[in-house]
């Protein structure tokens, strides 16, 4: 199946992006402006939203960003599925944590995830593409098998009809 991952407009540029080398060659892309996160899939914006975040982009949103990043995540919870991927596991976010205490940052996440949705800690970008990819792939394809079984029982149901 070809699937379209639609980036958000605001997001860097394919040339220079981390996830362009771990994209499979069966995914197109296509750049969109998103209500909000920075990707979904085409045909299925609302379904499943990814916020992606490096390590230090998400420390930034924890100090000086910290208000249009809670916006964003309050916009997040009108999405079906919302969720924040971070390239990185939360030893990097300690290491990198200059001058914000490791309370605050447990504090802020536990809120963050309790108030609006989860984030998942990839450790590598790597694997936030291979999660990000079947995050969002899994609720269309479960929206398919939903369409198919609609089909299967009204072309059941015509047959029945016809042979009555």
């Amino acid at each position: 199946m070809n699937y379209v991952l639609l980036k958000d407009t605001r997001e860097m540029d394919w040339p220079d992006h981390p996830w362009l080398p771990y994209i499979p060659n069966d995914w197109h892309i296509a750049v969109a402006t998103l209500p909000t996160g920075d990707f979904t899939l085409q045909g299925a914006e609302d379904g499943a939203v990814i916020e992606r975040k490096a390590v230090s982009d998400l420390l930034g949103c924890m100090g000086a960003g910290r208000e249009r990043f809670e916006r964003e995540l309050q916009r997040g919870r009108y999405c079906g599925r919302f969720i924040v991927i971070v390239e990185g596991n939360y030893s990097d976010l300690i290491a990198a944590a200059r001058g914000l205490s490791i309370n605050a940052i447990i504090g802020t996440l536990a809120a963050w995830q309790r108030r609006y949705c989860p984030f998942f800690f990839a450790g590598d970008v790597a694997t936030a593409v291979a999660f990000a990819l079947r995050f969002l792939s899994q609720p269309y394809n479960e929206a398919l098998d939903v369409v198919r079984r609609v089909q299967r029982v009204q072309r059941n149901t015509i047959k029945e009809l016809v042979s009555a």
